[in-house]
């Protein structure tokens, strides 16, 4: 009995410090999990994306493609901003808002890719514009972001890959087995 109030209470504890601002939220997520997606890669101005983005060339984020390549997400287009937001604030958390209108992965794939499994759909999707499938980063910048390059490389099924698309092997949301290959 004891100890199910010390669980009962740490659970309390964790849902108080999750709900408070995006940095708690973090810094909660990552005391008990790897691979959250770190917060500034998802806040959606140009400026944090470019200062997350230091590692990558500024040629390959989206948002500094010419216009006549971009994406225009439709509610986005269509001024529906209400469609999302309410107020200043998202008319419900992510994956949620996203699921009103795209698939819920989470339920399509046997094995699930971490952010989808989080439900960080901005960690790789910008939710304004973008280009194809509105990705933050082109080719493989998009999977290195997180994925260090060194030990995706040290695999030698991807030896001669070059500049191939990881996603040309591999869903970026979830397979039948942990490698998810299409």
């Amino acid at each position: 009995m004891k100890f199910e109030k010390i669980i009962l209470n740490f659970i309390i504890i964790v849902f108080i410090l999750y709900s408070c601002s995006k940095e708690i939220q973090y810094k909660t997520l990552t005391f008990f999990f790897d691979g959250v997606p770190d917060t500034v890669a998802t806040v959606l101005t140009k400026d944090t994306l470019l200062k997350a983005n230091n590692n990558v060339p500024i040629e390959n984020l989206v948002l500094t493609a010419p216009e006549t390549n971009r994406v225009i997400h439709p509610p986005y287009k269509e001024n529906e901003c209400s469609a999302c937001h309410s107020e200043g604030t998202m008319t419900m958390p992510q994956p949620q808002l996203c699921y009103q209108c795209h698939d819920d992965f989470a339920t399509k794939y046997a094995y699930v890719h971490g952010p989808v499994a989080g439900g960080y759909c901005t960690a790789c999707h910008h939710p304004h514009m973008g280009e194809k499938k509105l990705l933050l980063r082109k080719g493989q910048d998009l999977c290195l972001f997180c994925h260090e390059k060194e030990m995706v490389f040290k695999n030698e099924n991807h030896s001669g890959i070059d500049s191939t698309n990881c996603t040309e092997c591999h869903n970026p949301h979830g397979g039948q087995d942990r490698t998810l290959f299409n």
